[in-house]
């Protein structure tokens, strides 16, 4: 059984579990209701996939990024900005799923598909990871260390833990 933590491990609730081909269910859902019982968010897996589901979720982002600073479209700032004022503070409280249900109504999901799901096949995002040339290494260098300032990276981590206990504890007494 493989247990696979997001990142922070000790703040993020998110543990991705998954029983390999022999391994008797019974160890799966044990090992599901202790990640419950230390107060994890256990996702138990249908099946291996290469990255698990969230890291996937968040390399697709991570890849799109890319792609926009490699082609001048946007800086590792503008990309930041859009995701925190964007995105970022619905998908604390409803996923991606959910968010495009109730954003479309009482039509939901189906009146999502049906009305943006031709704009899938529009040319606009690339799943593919760009080429990781020096410029664009050292264009999101640059654009991260000119975000970061003079602050060490301690005091952004520990600015971003007790952000995200904020967070979760928001979520959870809201």
């Amino acid at each position: 059984v493989i247990g696979h933590p997001f990142n922070p491990p000790y703040l993020l609730p998110l543990v991705e579990i998954i029983g390999g081909k022999q391994t008797d269910e019974r160890a799966v859902e044990w090992a599901a209701a202790f990640y419950e019982v230390a107060g994890k968010a256990p996702l138990v897996m249908k099946k291996e996939v290469p990255g698990f589901v969230a890291t996937r979720l968040q390399e697709a982002l991570w890849r799109e990024a890319l792609h926009m600073v490699a082609n001048g479209e946007a800086t590792p700032e503008d990309i930041d900005i859009a995701l925190k004022n964007g995105p970022a503070p619905r998908m604390a409280v409803q996923g991606q799923c959910m968010a495009f249900h109730v954003a479309c109504g009482e039509g939901g999901m189906a009146t999502n598909l049906d009305q943006f799901g031709p704009a899938l096949k529009w040319p606009w995002t690339r799943l593919e990871a760009p080429e990781l040339t020096k410029e664009l290494r050292d264009q999101m260098v640059e654009g991260c260390n000119a975000m970061a300032g003079h602050r060490d990276f301690r005091d952004m981590a520990a600015e971003r833990d007790r952000k995200i206990v904020a967070v979760l504890k928001a979520v959870r007494d809201g």
